[in-house]
């Protein structure tokens, strides 16, 4: 997209007051019991195998979302594959090997199918985007992601897992931003700026957790629609990151003449630019 194009893009945007309506109906949750399930009912063609394994995956996430993992059984699970209890001990050695292999793939899931193209959009709109996504998939999941939860009590391997993906996703947002800004790709080595990442990701990650998961009620009575709280999120991102009020988004908390006199100054002072996260 060239310069010109991006700014009468943004013209537009500011023109309809970006209420991102045009955009919601792109951004589709991910729900893992049906895609699991209809990848399974897709594997005829693969090798006995790898479709039993597929079928008790399948089977694995639908439990845990009408049961939660407490009330999680391998017999529940071979009844609603299909398959005799013995097979279920080929593939996994126990109902938490199974529940992993779950979180796993809702993990690899969230990678594959989040928002692309980001580098399309102005740095509002590409934030809100990925934000959308998460929300209406943490929404989906709920019951599944609490399985998860109390799952990380006892497997400490998942947390490690999760920290090398928000890790990952830390660099790869910082990585956005050098190159968005020619700044050096040094800065993938900056302890500090990483840090401040990895603070926006788990603000973000426990909110999630809090509204969907948990579910505060305090927070759910606030919570109106998914995409209010999307945009909640993306207000407090983009303030946090460029450290100045988002043009195209809500005023959701106003900006004081203190902060209005310095709003140019980006997050990352010292560094004279401004971060922005695309869905590449």
């Amino acid at each position: 997209m060239t310069l010109m194009s991006e700014l009468t893009l943004t013209s537009f945007l500011s023109l309809v007051n970006m209420s991102f309506m045009e955009f919601e109906d792109d951004i589709q949750p991910l729900h893992l019991a049906t895609l699991l399930a209809e990848r399974a009912l897709a594997a005829r063609h693969l090798p006995k195998r790898k479709r039993t394994r597929m079928s008790l995956l399948a089977a694995t996430a639908a439990e845990m979302e009408a049961k939660g993992y407490s009330g999680l059984t391998i017999d529940a699970v071979v009844e609603r594959a299909g398959v005799a209890r013995g097979t279920f001990y080929l593939y996994f050695a126990n109902r938490a090997a199974a529940a992993i292999a779950v979180n796993r793939a809702f993990s690899a899931a969230m990678r594959g199918l989040r928002p692309r193209g980001g580098r399309r959009w102005p740095a509002e709109v590409s934030i809100y985007r990925m934000n959308l996504f998460y929300v209406r998939s943490y929404a989906a999941n709920a019951s599944l992601l609490q399985g998860r939860e109390v799952l990380m009590r006892d497997r400490p391997e998942l947390a490690r897992a999760r920290d090398f993906v928000n890790q990952r996703w830390a660099r790869a947002v910082l990585r956005d931003f050098c190159l968005r800004t020619d700044t050096s790709l040094t800065l993938l080595d900056d302890t500090g700026a990483l840090l401040t990442l990895r603070a926006v990701i788990a603000m973000a990650d426990e909110l999630l957790r809090e509204t969907y998961v948990f579910g505060s009620p305090k927070l759910q009575a606030m919570v109106g629609r998914e995409e209010d709280l999307a945009e909640a999120l993306s207000f407090v991102w983009y303030r946090a990151i460029f450290g100045q009020q988002p043009k195209h988004l809500r005023p959701l908390l106003p900006q004081t003449e203190d902060k209005a006199r310095h709003s140019d100054a980006p997050a990352f002072a010292g560094r004279g630019h401004a971060l922005a996260v695309s869905g590449d």
